[in-house]
């Protein structure tokens, strides 16, 4: 094969791999989404306070987010080739599991084994497109995978909405689960972990003391830990409004009913696909990653402050506030490459899942905390006031400018930029 026809068989095979990587984060998008939709009618039917209905929200990141780091061994030794499809087997469990509850304990049940499943969803994605595309395209394709599979969040709005309307929420997500089994299959069949001049670094073979020293490394790197310091409240800042409470403020200070808010979400929700698409090439553009961040982390504090600031505001006044935050979600993709680029291959799927456990708990964590300041103030009729859900959104703001002020001082990364060797 000349040289020509190499580089072109190539990139067909990388954009196959791409494509059954996008398929597969979708799925784990709808599941992070689903509820905020559908959380009204989750509490009406098994009896569930805004506590409860919270802290069930946050299982699914709590789960997701303490087994990233033994993903990222798992990553790094087996591929995700291998690991991706076995764990979303496991989302079909949960998915399962969730139709088939009968109380909040049968809802957290399924939500933690859909957080378990969809773990490797975006750093397994992460690692795979590091190898098969050009290292100064990460975030550009990292921001079409993210923003393309941001559809999944779409099908959690209208037509989680309208299928929970017709059909039942459980039996939609008998049939969630039933799409699930076949991405597992699709991922196994189509990905490759690394393309084949790369198969010698592509899995790691270490005994388990060589495990926990790479794991030790990767807890020392100061660059790292300044970078899990934005991850906590960046992307949990967005993901706590658009998964959990944007639903039930619609519902409780508008007035929206079940149709109503999915169709409002949507517009949200097309922000949330929209943003990763504007912001991947953004670093290419500016020739900064770090700041590129910083004006995605200080513009969502200053939605979320307004929001918290403004009393009373319109429908349409409250709709274009979380438009600006959906458009203004996408630096947490910026700063995925930021982490990948001060880290050197062996130790890539580890440092990328340590610092994606930040983000991922993040979301457990304020999904938690929102719900206990939400339930702290009286809810007459079973009707949460809007002061609540100001003092919510207004605790996220001020959590974003405490994460700003440990990144500000972070050195800046270039795109291109060759990850440092040990």
């Amino acid at each position: 094969m000349s040289p020509a026809a190499d580089q072109d068989h190539h990139r067909r095979r990388a954009w196959m791999i791409f494509a059954a990587l996008v398929g597969a984060y979708i799925a784990s998008q709808f599941y992070r989404a689903s509820l905020t939709v559908i959380a009204p009618d989750l509490m009406r039917d098994l009896a569930l306070s805004a506590e409860s209905i919270g802290g069930i929200a946050g299982l699914f990141f709590l789960a997701f987010g303490l087994v990233q780091l033994p993903v990222g061994v798992l990553l790094d030794r087996f591929g995700p080739r291998r690991v991706m499809p076995v764990l979303f087997l496991v989302a079909v469990l949960g998915a399962l599991a969730f139709a088939a509850a009968e109380s909040g304990l049968g809802l957290a049940t399924g939500r933690s084994l859909l957080g378990l499943g969809c773990a490797s969803g975006l750093m397994g994605a992460m690692v795979v497109i590091g190898r098969w595309f050009p290292r100064e395209k990460f975030a550009t394709m990292g921001g079409i995978l993210m923003g393309v599979s941001s559809v999944g969040v779409l099908l959690a709005a209208t037509p989680l909405a309208w299928a929970s309307a017709t059909i039942g929420w459980r039996e939609a997500f008998v049939i969630s689960a039933a799409v699930t089994a076949l991405l597992a299959a699709l991922l196994y069949l189509v990905v490759r972990d690394a393309p084949p001049d790369m198969d010698n670094t592509a899995h790691v073979k270490e005994t388990p003391r060589e495990i926990l020293a790479g794991i030790g490394t990767v807890m020392k790197n100061r660059l790292l830990w300044r970078i899990i310091a934005m991850q906590l409240t960046i992307y949990p800042s967005v993901m706590t409004v658009a998964a959990l409470w944007a639903g039930p403020y619609l519902n409780d200070v508008h007035g929206l009913d079940t149709e109503q808010r999915g169709d409002v979400l949507n517009i949200l929700y097309g922000a949330l696909v929209v943003s990763p698409l504007l912001f991947g090439p953004l670093d290419r553009v500016f020739n900064t990653r770090k700041w590129v961040v910083i004006g995605s982390a200080v513009s969502l504090a200053t939605i979320l402050i307004t929001f918290a600031l403004w009393a009373q505001p319109t429908l349409w006044q409250a709709l274009g506030l979380l438009l600006l935050l959906g458009l203004a979600s996408a630096g947490s993709l910026v700063l995925h490459a930021h982490a990948r680029s001060v880290l050197p291959e062996r130790l890539v799927g580890r440092g990328m899942t340590l610092q994606n456990t930040a983000s991922i708990g993040g979301i457990f964590l304020w999904q938690a905390a929102t719900g206990f300041i939400i339930g702290a103030f009286d809810a007459p009729d079973g009707v949460v006031p809007e002061i609540a859900y100001r003092a919510a959104f207004g605790f996220l703001g001020v959590m974003l400018v405490v994460s700003l002020s440990v990144y500000a001082w972070i050195d800046d990364v270039k795109p291109g930029h060759v990850a440092p060797a040990e």
